[in-house]
């Protein structure tokens, strides 16, 4: 995300994050990620995950190797263990909202998604100029 966070910029289109640990938890990840100005919601039971349909990582997908190569990266990155237990399990997803309305959507199929953020914008604002 901090990759694209320029072009992101450049829309106009404001990021919030919601991420399932304590803000004490979340707060180094975010630094060490380029992301701590942005707004945060800490949401340690996850209910906004339920809310968005995210679910867990199924049995079978921890056998990917892609999933494997992507969570090196991050351990390398943001350091080993930096996700509390409870939440290494959880997907991700990436949601464009205005108001009550999704207006674009990606829920990940695995951690290990890539999501192309600016494209997400540029659909979502296809869909409010109708």
């Amino acid at each position: 995300m901090a990759r694209a966070r320029p072009a992101i910029a450049a829309t106009g289109t404001p990021v919030a994050f919601v991420h399932g640990a304590s803000p004490e938890e979340a707060d180094p990840w975010f630094a060490r990620a380029g992301l701590a100005d942005l707004p945060r919601v800490s949401d340690p039971s996850l209910a906004h995950y339920r809310a968005f349909g995210l679910g867990q990582v199924s049995l079978g997908a921890l056998a990917s190797p892609t999933l494997w190569a992507r969570g090196a990266a991050c351990s390398l990155q943001h350091g080993f263990g930096s996700q509390p237990a409870a939440l290494r399990r959880q997907m991700p997803g990436v949601f464009v909202v205005h108001g009550r309305a999704i207006l674009a959507a990606s829920p990940h199929a695995s951690p290990a998604d890539r999501p192309d953020y600016v494209g997400l914008i540029a659909v979502s604002s296809t869909v409010t100029m109708r």
